[in-house]
């Protein structure tokens, strides 16, 4: 069947990019940051209203829509609404003239609502291109700086060439299947094609998600885009990535054995047998995601380089989902506790990364551990709230993070995983020292007073939205903490 009302999330977000391109240049340039925003946070939020009209079926075998894909839904609008209001505030203290920011970060936002729900392989293609696209505008938004300007391009030339490997590996599996369906059946004697073009489109979507061994552009598209967009980045585009690695995974195994469509990621998929060089390339996946992010992260002092380490070391937590609850010996995959990790780090990341950009001053000039010593002092409100933000990417109770650590960590336990889950755990610890190392400095005595007032200054109208959401994501985390079943976590 086909329920176009599935796509009306898309729609509405798409609606409200529209709208904030059509109106900015009718608005005078010091009321843009004081209208946009606001404009685009409402169509924001009808969109996560149209998902309590969706229905879990799919749309021309494109599109579809489960329990966990709203989820997912809900919690990209939730980071997306992070990103506008973080953004309001960087783009408004620093003057910045123009207002298509939010435009293109609403399209970016659609692009990866569209990721999260497709079924087929150019659909996706479409949800990546319309993801990555207004990124790259993003990241190089500051013109004039020469971090940004190296970000972009750096971002751009890469996400090009991984671009044309995704669109090479459709064709390869097109020729094996004769379809771009991602479950459609392997003709006889192709099983060979399949299975090249399946490695590479799954390469590209672990570079989407910041993943090892293709992490190389993190760091350096984290540190050269604002601390704003850094944020929207690590949380909206690894959701979006890895919600499609989640698809192609089940499209893969059923694929392989015949079976029917499984597109509903809420279910358990049982295949009787494991295919060992997906097995081991997910686990070096994983445990050179989690090492090289981990010890990478110590070394760092800019909070943008520690929150990129971040995003490469998650991944390789993320992907250990794909072997859950026992790849390894029964065949069975559920990948709840993977998705539920995967929000409570997205969620996670978003609102630390809002709330710094709130203590950062402008241009970001004050993003150092170093110059936020003590800035939690002065504006203890957003502070707190970001506190609990890194505590659940510390994995501290009973703060969302800690119970889906903990819940990943078992059931790879469970399942045969235990060389990993240990590995796991204790590249958590290591982890844990450096988001628990910025929430320290935040309250730390002040060394010295900071000279940029519009982030001791008083307060101006551009907070208003920034303290809502990071308050909001900081309440959504300790909620699902507290009631994992909201997040499907039974």
């Amino acid at each position: 069947m086909s329920n176009i009302v599935n796509l009306l999330p898309v729609i509405l977000v798409a609606a409200g990019a529209l709208v904030s391109l059509a109106a900015e240049p009718f608005i005078k340039d010091e009321n843009k940051h004081k209208v946009l925003p606001w404009v685009a946070s409402f169509f924001i939020a009808l969109a996560v209203g149209a998902y309590y009209l969706t229905t879990n079926d799919t749309f021309m075998d494109l599109y579809a829509m489960d329990p966990i894909r709203r989820v997912l839904g809900a919690s990209v609008l939730l980071c997306a609404f992070l990103g506008i209001s973080s953004l309001q505030w960087t783009l408004g203290h620093e003057k910045f003239k123009g207002g298509e920011a939010y435009g293109l970060l609403m399209l970016a936002t659609a692009g990866a609502l569209l990721m999260t729900q497709s079924i087929d392989f150019l659909a996706l293609y479409l949800g990546m291109e319309l993801s990555s696209f207004p990124i790259y505008a993003l990241v190089g938004l500051r013109r004039k700086d020469v971090n940004a300007n190296e970000g972009a391009f750096k971002y751009f030339v890469s996400g090009a060439i991984f671009s044309v490997i995704f669109l090479y590996g459709v064709a390869l599996i097109y020729g094996a299947t004769g379809s771009t369906h991602i479950f459609a059946s392997v003709i006889a004697g192709r099983g060979l094609l399949y299975g090249l073009g399946v490695l590479l489109a799954l390469f590209v979507l672990l570079f989407k998600a910041g993943a090892a061994p293709v992490h190389f552009w993190v760091a350096d598209v984290y540190t050269g885009a604002s601390v704003a967009v850094t944020g929207f980045m690590a949380a909206v585009v690894k959701v979006g990535a890895l919600a499609a690695l989640g698809t192609l995974w089940l499209g893969s195994l059923v694929t392989r054995i015949g079976s029917a469509p499984a597109w509903n990621l809420a279910e358990q998929v049982t295949i009787h047998s494991e295919n060992k060089s997906l097995f081991y390339v997910i686990v070096v996946v994983s445990l050179l995601s989690m090492a090289i992010g981990a010890f990478g992260g110590l070394a760092q002092k800019s909070i943008r380089r520690i929150m990129a380490y971040s995003a490469v070391m998650n991944a390789g937590f993320i992907v250990i989902g794909l072997l859950l609850p026992d790849y390894a010996t029964e065949g069975t995959v559920q990948m709840g506790a993977m998705f539920y990790f995967l929000i409570t780090y997205a969620i996670g990341s978003a609102g630390a990364l809002a709330g710094i950009a709130y203590l950062a001053g402008k241009d970001d000039k004050n993003e150092s551990l170093e110059d936020i010593q003590g800035r939690g002092r002065k504006r203890p409100y957003v502070a707190v709230a970001t506190t609990v933000c890194l505590a659940s990417l510390a994995g501290m109770p009973p703060v969302a993070g800690f119970l889906a650590k903990f819940t990943l960590f078992t059931d790879a336990l469970s399942g045969g995983l235990g060389v990993i889950a240990a590995i796991a755990f204790g590249l958590s610890l290591v982890a844990a020292v450096f988001y628990l190392r910025i929430a320290f400095v935040l309250f730390m005595p002040i060394q010295a007073e900071c000279a940029c007032k519009c982030c001791c200054g008083k307060n101006t109208a551009f907070a208003y939205l920034l303290r809502f959401a990071v308050t909001l994501a900081a309440i959504a985390l300790i909620f699902i903490g507290i009631f994992p079943k909201y997040a499907l976590i039974v």
